[in-house]
């Protein structure tokens, strides 16, 4: 499919590129993106690399997995990215990470909002062979700062279990919430407090 542009009041919305990898490569040394996501550990620059070519190019291409880079209005350095995948029958799965020097600042969840936005709207998630009816989000335990995001786009905590994303070969307790076009945007009631802080 072609890659869709999204635009939010501070943010542009586009597919990672070349010139990205140098910084998708500084980011990924950051110890919170190797504790809480399933980035190659050590990070390497073929890895970054091997990122647009793997995963982001052949995603698009396929319609199976669209990762976006965040990047500011009128600057072309990305931010960090969000990705939605073809999850099952009825789900898609969202997934996402910021570089250090952009967090605090509300970036992530307006963007993880303007995709969940577009994908409720979009063909490709009515698609007839595999309509999606719910966007999940999983995060190791550990991570509030996932969780934040999650609940403050709207998404409602569903529990903790065993991951549905392997992380080194193996399924790591998480914990978990979803989203449908009939939630209410903003923040979500019923998230535990242990959940979002360390």
């Amino acid at each position: 499919m072609d890659v869709v542009r999204i635009e939010t009041d501070r943010l542009i919305l586009d597919e990672p590129a070349d010139a990205d990898v140098p910084f998708i490569f500084a980011y990924c040394q950051d110890q919170l993106i190797q504790d809480f996501t399933t980035v190659p550990q050590p990070y390497r620059l073929r890895d970054a690399e091997n990122f647009l070519t793997r995963v982001v190019e052949p995603g698009w291409t396929s319609g199976k997995e669209l990762t976006w880079a965040l990047r500011r209005r009128n600057e072309p350095t990305i931010l960090g990215v969000v990705s939605l995948r073809d999850w099952n029958d009825s789900q898609a799965m969202i997934g996402f990470w910021l570089g250090a020097p952009w967090r605090g600042q509300g970036y992530m969840p307006e963007a993880v909002a303007a995709v969940c936005d577009w994908a409720f709207e979009s063909e490709w998630f009515a698609d007839s062979a595999r309509p999606k009816t719910t966007i999940v989000w999983e995060a190791l335990i550990g991570n509030p700062a996932s969780a934040l995001v999650a609940r403050k786009v709207g998404f409602r905590y569903t529990g903790t279990g065993s991951g549905e994303v392997a992380r080194f070969g193996e399924f790591a307790p998480s914990h978990r919430a979803e989203l449908t076009v009939s939630d209410r945007p903003g923040p979500a009631a019923g998230w535990p407090a242990e959940v979002l802080s360390r």
